[in-house]
């Protein structure tokens, strides 16, 4: 690199830094003025009213410089895919900034995502093939577009999570996009780009750094890691034949360890995929007695580490697919145990569990859709009768009562009383009412022992007992009259 060179990259990352620096301070009474204030919920790690929106500073600073560099030419085939990541990334950022602004939810930011990353492949910014690491490459053909997709919304969230302490998805984003630029064979406008973006970085960090006066914001993060994650693509290819997918990968390491720390934990505690919470790696270390600002040094460490590792692995030659998946899983292990998010033999035996749980519940929704269309094809009392009679046998009930008030107030009009049923000493009853119309027409009594069978899919039962009696009892009112009146005889 010629020193005439690094002073031009100097002159652009010095830019996109002064213009950060004055233009993040404006957002703050904007964004108190609009409410887009944090004030520590959730997965933040702060206390008080900390106002959000500094991802458009970030992104103003960052696309200004650029415009000028696209404007002046001599970016070749680049231009227009560059243009296209602009386009895309302003499409992400507007979603970060309603949410910033009014809150959006997980579906809205998710198809405008989907949305953003469709138009990078259709600027011809792909991922057309991926790495054996035994040698050679595997063509994905029909499965570029969805792989491409995939990997562009897996790094845009990932690096979304791990924005809940001050400093670090701006700190993490600035030693990224360095990776990417010390990347040998990396192209050198794609190096500016990453310059201009460690400028604009840089310069919102001077107010987002421990204690924040300031957050970036889903706006920020979200474009943040879109834009990461669509020029990975390209500086993956432009930097060695080796660099396929793994070297990304390895790049954003923490980012992508937190969210699958995240993803793993939530669905071993049956939580929503996307409720925040505040068990993240900063939430873990903070939790640990260190302070904000060696939580954020701590992290810092670690990603220099891993993007001196991603450039020895290049530089070196080195077999990269396969040493970086090796590093990846360990990691990934290591940072299970020693988080403490799992412990692994319990683990295991949850996963297991948690299996079966899903296999017998689509079982009993099976069940419970074939009840359904077994009693409302019943025309006679007896064939309802059946069909009530094949569902608590699947149910394992003992004991079985439902009245109907126009039927008997005394008397059942079905009882189910099965005889070889062990019984545990410990019965559990359920009782709710038949409905019809809004009018309760009946009770239904049910009586089970409680073991280590699930009572599984237990709402929908009950609603499907109750809706096809009630509804069997309208559809034959005479029937019904007619044997009310030989039950009260």
């Amino acid at each position: 690199m010629t020193v005439g060179l690094i002073y031009y990259f100097i002159s652009y990352f010095t830019a996109a830094f002064i213009l950060a620096l004055c233009l993040t301070p404006l957002l703050r009474p904007f964004a108190f003025a609009a409410g887009a204030v944090d004030t520590g919920t959730g997965r933040r790690a702060h206390a008080g009213i900390i106002p959000r929106l500094g991802g458009i500073g970030i992104f103003l600073a960052f696309v200004i410089p650029m415009g000028f560099s696209l404007t002046r030419g001599a970016w070749g085939d680049l231009y227009g895919k560059m243009v296209g990541v602009l386009a895309a990334s302003a499409v992400v950022l507007v979603i970060g900034i309603c949410d910033d602004l009014k809150g959006a939810t997980v579906r809205n930011k998710l198809i405008a995502e989907v949305l953003a990353a469709v138009i990078i492949y259709a600027w011809g910014i792909r991922i057309t093939d991926v790495s054996n690491p035994f040698g050679g490459h595997i063509a994905l053909g029909l499965f570029s577009l969805p792989v491409t997709v995939l990997w562009i919304i897996v790094i845009t969230n990932a690096v979304n999570l791990i924005d809940g302490l001050d400093g670090l998805a701006a700190g993490t984003g600035i030693l990224v996009a360095a990776t990417f630029t010390l990347l040998p064979g990396t192209d050198f406008h794609l190096q500016l780009a990453y310059i201009i973006l460690a400028g604009s970085l840089a310069g919102f960090l001077i107010y987002n750094f421990p204690p924040a006066s300031i957050f970036m914001g889903d706006a920020g993060s979200l474009f943040l890691g879109f834009f990461l994650a669509s020029t990975s693509i390209l500086s993956a290819r432009k930097a060695t034949a080796l660099a396929t997918l793994m070297i990304p990968i390895v790049a954003f390491m923490f980012p992508l360890m937190d969210m699958f720390y995240a993803v793993i934990r939530r669905y071993y505690r049956g939580v929503p995929l996307g409720e925040a919470d505040r068990e993240h790696i900063h939430h873990k270390l903070l939790a640990m007695g260190l302070s904000k600002k060696k939580v954020l040094l701590v992290i810092s460490l670690v990603n220099v580490v891993v993007m001196v590792m991603v450039l020895l692995l290049v530089r070196q030659q080195l077999n990269v697919e396969f040493i970086g998946l090796i590093l990846v899983v360990l990691a990934a292990v290591g940072g299970l145990r020693l988080f403490g998010y799992v412990e692994f033999v319990p683990f295991v035996r949850e996963l297991q569990r948690n299996f079966e749980i899903s296999r017998r519940s689509r079982y009993f929704n099976y069940i419970i859709k074939r009840f359904r269309r077994d009693a409302g094809s019943a025309r006679t009392v007896e064939e309802l009768k059946q069909r009530l009679d094949e569902l608590m046998r699947e149910y394992k009930f003992t004991r079985v009562r439902i009245f109907l008030h126009s039927y008997s107030e005394k008397e059942p009009f079905y009882a189910y009383a099965p005889e070889g049923l062990p019984a545990s000493g410990k019965p559990l009853m359920l009782t709710f009412a038949v409905v019809s119309a809004e009018e309760h027409v009946g009770l239904v009594h049910l009586t089970r022992e409680m073991d280590d069978d699930y009572l599984l899919c237990a709402a929908e039962m009950a609603r499907a007992i109750s809706e096809e009696v009630a509804r069997f009892a309208r559809l034959h009112q005479p029937v019904m009259s007619a044997l009310s009146g030989r039950q009260k005889r």
